[in-house]
């Protein structure tokens, strides 16, 4: 099962892309991926309330405070389909505990996983204040993330820049921004605003750091430009484009309750 949850900060990123091997990627030019990017919600007192329970039971590992607050049509999907794993015949606390490793699939109780408990992303779930609410719909998710402009063009980019049918990590900005030659400076590689672009590799790179020396934090994330040269950017300047959401609605009692688990497109 594949979780892959980014959050906006050097920590994260890091962690999402240095324990992988390298992505072999193709310098090729492709072109120039727009997005948009929707505004963010505003909750409501009860909204608050809930994001504040479910960090609280998080911190305390406190699993029976967890599923309180998961609703009774809690989702999981994959890529806008419900995933494999997704059992509809079985309620909802079922699919949450499977969802995030609390439990194997296909059991009827609680125990140890492949992959959980996952209590480390929920935390970033938890954590994470960027929150947008879906058009035409009552979900409210986060992290934010961008929509393509042109989801075709997306797939083409892909299919240019990927080797071996391994998707390689986009992330986007959306303010304009100035590309470097270098992580530490140099010539400009050119200005971008609200594109996205795929990670070629990581300053300091965390991978080439031998145990049991500590990684220095990540600064800069170099770049696959539309024109197949590169270029480097602050890691505070960017936001993952492809990455996993919890979403949350509003219930019939006007509280709020974690309403699903969105998994990434690719």
């Amino acid at each position: 099962m594949r979780h892959a949850i980014l959050i906006p900060s050097i920590l994260a990123l890091a962690v999402l892309l240095a324990p992988a091997p390298a992505v072999a990627l193709k310098k090729a030019p492709y072109s120039a991926i727009k997005v948009e990017v929707p505004a963010p919600f505003e909750g409501d007192a009860a909204f608050e309330a809930m994001r504040k329970a479910f960090a609280a039971a998080v911190d305390k590992k406190d699993l029976a405070g967890l599923v309180a607050l998961v609703a009774p049509n809690f989702t999981w999907t994959a890529g806008g389909e419900p995933s494999e794993e997704f059992d509809g015949k079985l309620d909802a606390l079922h699919n949450f505990k499977v969802a995030f490793g609390f439990r194997e699939a296909g059991k009827s109780a609680d125990g140890e996983t492949e992959i959980g408990p996952q209590w480390e992303l929920l935390a970033a779930f938890a954590a994470d204040p960027s929150l947008a609410q879906e058009p035409g719909s009552p979900l409210v998710c986060g992290p934010v993330t961008a929509k393509l402009v042109d989801r075709a063009a997306f797939e083409q980019a892909m299919e240019k820049v990927d080797e071996d049918d391994d998707p390689t990590d986009w992330i986007y900005f959306v303010d304009e921004v100035t590309l470097t030659g270098t992580p530490t400076g140099g010539s400009s590689a050119g200005k971008f605003a609200k594109t996205a672009m795929p990670v070629v590799s990581l300053y300091p790179n965390p991978a080439a750091v031998k145990p049991p020396a500590q990684p220095k934090p990540v600064s800069h994330v170099e770049l696959l430009l539309p024109s197949g040269k590169t270029g480097w950017v602050p890691v505070d300047k960017v936001r993952p484009l492809l990455i996993d959401r919890l979403c949350y609605a509003k219930s019939a009692n006007d509280d709020w309750k974690i309403a699903g688990f969105s998994q990434s497109d690719y």
